[in-house]
């Protein structure tokens, strides 16, 4: 009589399986956000929190790039640099309309306008 051979069990290491897949929403929001808001920068300072919004998303996907849990680093980059341009734009925009609004006197156009 013979006997089977012995029962080794699986075989051991990492289980086989699929690979996450790259978390790269937040680079590429942040991207959309920061090209989006240099444009909107004109349209009631809508600019200024877009692009501080695409500066930290974007830096929230940078962070992952660099951990290796995305491959969209450029995204990332790009959407840190115009969400930067955009917020200092609006910023930039918002301050010369306070310090132009304050030359103009709305007394002598009002009262001048009528004649």
């Amino acid at each position: 009589m013979t006997t089977p051979p012995p029962y080794y069990g699986p075989p051991g290491g990492e289980p086989g399986g699929v690979p996450a897949a790259p978390q790269n929403t937040q680079g590429l929001v942040g991207m959309i956000l920061g090209i989006v808001s240099i444009p909107l920068v004109c349209c009631f300072y809508l600019g200024i929190p877009l692009g501080i919004a695409a500066a930290i998303v974007s830096y929230l996907g940078l962070q992952k790039a660099n951990a290796g849990r995305a491959t969209n680093r450029s995204q990332a980059m790009a959407g840190l640099i115009t969400g930067a341009v955009g917020a200092v734009l609006g910023i930039a925009l918002l301050i010369w309309a306070v310090t132009a609004g304050q030359n103009i006197n709305w007394e002598d156009i009002t009262n001048n306008s009528g004649n």
